[in-house]
């Protein structure tokens, strides 16, 4: 495995997803506040670019008129041709995570700096 340095900590927006090209890959790079988080920049189900849509978090099932509250901020991603969402920190997706993920890559953050490691 080689640690490769993808930039400042600041050069990445607080709760974006942003693309990323690193030894032939596209990578989707998302920010929450100190951590950072790498995923493969392609849906599994038909390629869409994840960095394409937008990060939230999760909204529970509830019962009809019962208030709607969004749970884990900032730790999901959203596919923008067909709405399939994913985990940012493990890249399972929420619907099933035992058989349907994007590839997720070990990052970390030292001294300001953002490293992922890569294969």
């Amino acid at each position: 495995m080689a640690s490769i340095e993808l930039g400042a900590l600041e050069c990445f927006a607080d709760g974006a997803a942003e693309s990323v090209t690193l030894s032939g890959r596209a990578l989707v790079v998302v920010r929450r506040g100190d951590a950072v988080y790498v995923l493969r920049d392609r849906c599994p189900h038909q390629g869409a670019p994840l960095s394409d849509g937008h990060v939230t978090g999760y909204v529970p099932s509830c019962m009809p008129g019962a208030h709607i509250s969004i749970e884990r901020p900032g730790e999901i991603i959203v596919c923008p041709w067909h709405g399939w969402e994913f985990d940012v920190r493990t890249g399972h997706s929420l619907c099933d995570p035992q058989r349907t993920r994007v590839r997720s890559y070990a990052t970390r953050v030292e001294n300001g700096r953002v490293f992922v490691e890569m294969d």
